[in-house]
């Protein structure tokens, strides 16, 4: 029989400053199956609204359509009118570190790599120092593989996992819980649907209100061997039957969890490096000059 060894980190890196300065802690966001030597961005921009918020307008007109590009930044984008038209008008765009964009023009979708949206025409028209303001809030901070289509921050490298990391847990599920009995639940216990008879085994328990002994409890229920599909239905337990109450099917449980990479100052065989399926040999070319613009840079296998 042909056995195939898989790839250590001493075969990708070559060489670091020292583990407290090029290694970072980073939070792995939940349904990632990432093998050591991936390549992963950061979640730097979080969703914008889809309209702008207005200031003291004269004009009736709104800021719609609205959507961040790959290029945005975390920030307000500030949209003031500085030309009357009728039925139109025209508004300058500054980024959220004032620097200046082109210009916009009511009626006109207005396509940036940064931010995109149309200015709406209303009665009366706009008038001078007419403004809206969009705001880009931050991201997760989560990482998650390099996501080259992403306008969320991870389509820039930002780091290499320097081991692999399965955040795709299926068997596990979750459920939200209210009208906790007065005994206590505890992770281990088997519970089942009183209606559905649908089975399965506590592993955690998270309150978030309440508590057991008054039979408020509220919260989390983390359940893994679940066979059958529980409904709106009491849970029965083997301390308690109605130990508490769910309004619904448990859900995929797919928790988040922390990793180590290199995020700077490194040397690396790029060969060993692990990619998104379908990125394109340019695509890996920026990347890499991405992580070399971090210290990160590539060496021969010698």
């Amino acid at each position: 029989m042909q056995m195939t060894e898989g790839n250590y980190l001493g075969d990708l890196l070559k060489w670091e400053m020292d583990n407290n300065h090029s290694r970072e802690i980073v939070l792995v966001q939940a349904g990632q199956n990432l093998a050591m030597g991936s390549v992963i961005g950061k979640i730097t921009a979080g969703a914008v609204p889809t309209t702008g918020t207005a200031g003291t307008n004269t004009g009736g007109g709104t800021c719609a359509s609205v959507t961040g590009g790959p290029a945005r930044k975390v920030g307000v984008y500030e949209l003031t009118c500085v030309a009357v038209v009728s039925g139109g008008g025209v508004f300058t765009v500054k980024d959220p570190e004032g620097l200046g964009l082109p210009n916009a023009y009511v009626g006109q979708a207005y396509t940036n790599p940064a931010i995109n949206f149309t200015l709406v025409d209303g009665t009366p028209d706009f008038a001078l120092g007419d403004s809206f303001k969009i705001t880009v809030p931050a991201g997760s901070g989560r990482v998650k593989e390099l996501d080259i289509a992403g306008i969320d921050g991870a389509a820039e490298a930002y780091g290499i996992l320097i081991a692999g990391i399965d955040t795709t847990d299926t068997t596990k599920r979750q459920v939200a819980f209210t009208s906790g009995g007065d005994a206590e639940l505890q992770p281990g216990d088997f519970v089942t649907g009183a209606s559905s008879g649908a089975k399965a085994q506590v592993v955690s328990i998270s309150l978030t209100s309440g508590d057991w002994a008054s039979g408020t409890a509220a919260g989390v229920l983390v359940l893994d061997n679940q066979t059958g599909t529980f409904q709106s239905e009491n849970l029965d337990a083997p301390l308690q039957s109605n130990i508490c109450s769910i309004g619904a099917n448990s859900i995929a449980y797919n928790p988040e969890s922390n990793a180590v990479a290199i995020v700077r100052d490194a040397q690396i065989v790029a060969d060993y490096l692990s990619w998104p399926a379908g990125i394109t040999e340019n695509q890996k070319t920026a990347a890499i000059l991405q992580l070399a613009r971090k210290g990160i840079v590539t060496r021969s296998d010698v």
